[in-house]
């Protein structure tokens, strides 16, 4: 779709994702809104009762944060999600760098990674990254999204290739 090499794939279970979450001692994020599911009605989703307002989510509540999407369309949770990637950057400024191998031990354990290579992904490997990560001063880390006038559709969205090229050559 974009051209780009793909280098890695990256797959984090549900209990990775509350684990490295709870690893970081939680994300300061500021919910909207009310972010409700009680799962009454026999569905089968998960329960959430998360409410509004500035505060320090645990592994469970990050997760019910970036998965909800029971009264709103993917556009929003994945702004949800790119919140919530947002605040972790900014939890990572106060990261104790002696916690790391805990964390990374966390990850390597809840964590898929594939090479586009198909070569193996070590544990060495994520840890060099992860020292690499912390060392970085702020600022480099690129985030680039498709314009939302260019989004047609409701239920089911989609854009122009030329929307798709105006993002990947921002991102470039």
């Amino acid at each position: 779709l974009t051209g780009l090499p793909i280098n890695y794939l990256v797959t984090v279970n549900f209990r990775g994702f509350k684990q490295v979450v709870s690893n970081l001692g939680g994300v300061w994020l500021d919910v909207d809104r009310r972010y409700f599911n009680d799962n009454s009605q026999g569905e089968r989703y998960a329960t959430i009762d998360l409410k509004p307002g500035y505060q320090k989510l645990n592994g469970e509540k990050a997760l019910d944060f970036v998965r909800y999407r029971h009264t709103d369309s993917d556009i929003y949770r994945l702004a949800r999600q790119q919140q919530f990637v947002k605040a972790v950057k900014q939890r990572l400024r106060d990261f104790n760098l002696l916690d790391l191998p805990k964390l990374v031990s966390v990850v390597t354990k809840n964590v898929e990674v594939g090479k586009g290579d198909g070569t193996d992904f070590d544990v060495d490997t994520i840890l060099d990254y992860a020292l690499f990560a912390y060392g970085l001063p702020g600022g480099h880390v690129v985030q680039t999204k498709i314009d939302p006038a260019c989004y047609q559709g409701i239920a089911e969205l989609t854009v122009a290739q030329s929307c798709v090229q105006q993002a990947v050559a921002d991102f470039t």
